[in-house]
């Protein structure tokens, strides 16, 4: 039994509409910095007696916030067009943590992929849209939170490479994750594979 490919890409836009708009509160919040700092660095060099030195600050601010929205705009732009198959998950997941890292709440959590171990390819013959929506899916979730009280300050998303799979192991302390019920049977269908522990969320995929 195969995931048919309608009820993956509805679930899978569904999901990522989610995590954009999370995320447009950071792009707005960027786009704001730059325009300030720009601002400021304008009306400073306007005086003939400003020194170089009193608008570099502003000039590195602004740097700062345009790599982070380039960042965040690449990811919405990459995670919008189909796939290249066979697809890279060391690949999708740096974008769909990128995503899911951006957020309007202090509570939220950010997240740290771990590849330095994944030395293999980690092509996998899963759909593209099936494997962006069993990665984002829980990552979501988890970034979020069920319990507030119990923040998380990093969700930790693991690449081990196996020889018949790629695994991607999910975890935060105090949170746990787990893959959404919503998503479970189709994600499955299409061929990843997963097991839940208390605070650990271990995906599986089928290499190419």
């Amino acid at each position: 039994m195969t995931a048919a490919p309608d009820d993956v890409g509805a679930l899978w836009l569904q999901t990522l509409q989610r995590a954009v708009g999370r995320a447009s509160h950071d792009v707005k919040d960027a786009l704001n910095g730059i325009s300030v700092n720009l601002e400021v660095i304008r009306s400073r060099a306007a005086r003939a007696d400003t020194p170089a030195s009193s608008v570099a600050r502003f000039g590195d601010a602004a740097t700062q916030q345009y790599e982070r929205l380039t960042t965040l705009i690449d990811a919405v732009l990459t995670l919008g067009r189909a796939e290249r198959e066979p697809a890279d998950i060391v690949a999708t997941l740096h974008r769909v943590a990128t995503l899911c890292s951006a957020s309007a709440s202090s509570g939220d959590a950010t997240v740290r992929v771990i590849a330095d171990g994944a030395s293999r390819s980690t092509l996998t013959r899963v759909h593209g849209d099936a494997l962006r929506l069993a990665l984002a899916a829980p990552l979501l979730d988890l970034v979020a939170g069920a319990d507030r009280s119990k923040q998380a300050s990093e969700v930790q998303c693991t690449v081990r490479s196996g020889d018949d799979a790629v695994e991607v192991v999910m975890s935060a302390e105090g949170r746990t994750a787990r893959m959404p019920e919503a998503v479970g049977s189709v994600t499955r269908a299409a061929g990843v594979h997963w097991t839940q522990g208390e605070q650990v969320l271990t995906l599986a995929f089928p290499r190419a």
